[in-house]
């Protein structure tokens, strides 16, 4: 299989490393202008400065570019060879994620998978599995936390500029969490409330994102998406009828989130618990995390054997834009009542 890999910074890293270990895959050719030939390493894997990008004889692409080129290279790369690996956000807005859509709507038999790669997480896996009819029963509520410190270039980043990225924390982390919301809750996610603040980096897009959702069957889930928590955190509870489950830590190349772990409480009253109101908890925790691994292996997959991706699809993709569009109309009402009164 030959490969384009458009955008060789962080993720573009990550992919690359992903599918030279792929035995499926022949050949990747790397597109990114910003990238030093001479300092690379990548010897005649990079595309030369000027040349043609070379889509005769391309089997799948992946787009690892920033927000402001993905919806146009996305669509491009459907029209081109209709096999695509696009990272997170799907766009800048729910406008762009709308190019996709018709893009791939354009396209016969296409292969489109956003990396949404949250949800292979072991501790998201576990959690998974333990919920619901035969483990803890139904899901009462859920409140996740996915924040950041930041760092001293924050400002100067094109994370941070509106035109460029299309939101703040919210669209650049917070997408992950509402993602889990709709693994564990279903595809029927609104709004009720958002608040978002853009208090101490003054970049024009919010550095702290809250915001309240309820499932089409009323539960609730709560969201705090933030570039000020000064301590790198991700964390998921989970709520349920006969007890609970946080996955907290998460498996990242600096390890600055903390080892990655679940903890597994049963509900426990005051006639079968030791101490009030603290049940019997146990803990797991992982040391692997393959999730990298396992969305590209499927993305492949799919392209193989002709068929649907299983996870990252178009339509979990348009769930979590319909999410953000309207998390940010919600919050722009507020704004402009505020400034009324």
């Amino acid at each position: 299989m030959n490969v384009l890999l458009f955008g060789y910074g962080y993720m573009g890293k990550i992919r690359y490393r992903v599918l030279r270990q792929h035995p499926a895959v022949r050949a990747i050719t790397v597109v990114d202008p910003a990238v030093d030939p001479a300092t690379s390493g990548l010897g005649d894997a990079l595309l030369p400065p000027g040349a043609a990008i070379p889509w005769d004889g391309v089997e799948a692409a992946f787009v690892c570019t920033p927000n402001y080129v993905t919806a146009a290279l996305c669509a491009e790369a459907l029209r081109r060879c209709g096999r695509v690996f696009c990272e997170k956000p799907p766009g800048r807005n729910w406008e762009e994620f709308c190019q996709i859509a018709e893009a791939a709507a354009a396209t016969p038999g296409h292969t489109l998978v956003f990396g949404f790669n949250h949800r292979l997480h072991p501790s998201i896996q576990a959690a998974k599995a333990l919920v619901g009819e035969g483990g803890l029963g139904e899901i009462l509520y859920l409140k996740g936390t996915y924040g950041k410190s930041g760092g001293l270039n924050f400002r100067r980043n094109w994370r941070s500029q509106l035109a460029l990225a299309g939101g703040g924390i919210l669209l650049d982390q917070g997408i992950h969490m509402l993602d889990l919301f709709h693994l564990f809750l279903g595809p029927s996610l609104s709004v009720v409330e958002a608040v978002l603040n853009d208090g101490f980096w003054g970049c024009g897009v919010e550095d702290n994102a809250f915001l309240l959702l309820r499932s089409d069957t009323g539960t609730p889930a709560f969201l705090h998406s933030s570039a000020t928590l000064w301590k790198h955190t991700f964390g998921v509870e989970i709520g349920c009828a006969n007890g609970y489950v946080v996955a907290s830590g998460l498996l990242s190349q600096t390890g600055s989130y903390g080892r990655e772990q679940l903890v597994i409480g049963k509900r426990q009253f005051e006639d079968e618990a030791m101490a009030l109101g603290n049940p019997r908890e146990e803990i797991i925790y992982f040391d692997r995390d393959e999730s990298w691994e396992k969305e590209v292996q499927e993305f492949l997959a799919a392209v193989a054997e002709r068929r649907p991706a299983r996870h990252g699809t178009l339509e979990e993709a348009q769930r979590v834009m319909q999410v953000v569009r309207d998390t940010y109309a919600v919050a722009e009402r507020r704004a402009y009542k505020r400034g009324a009164s």
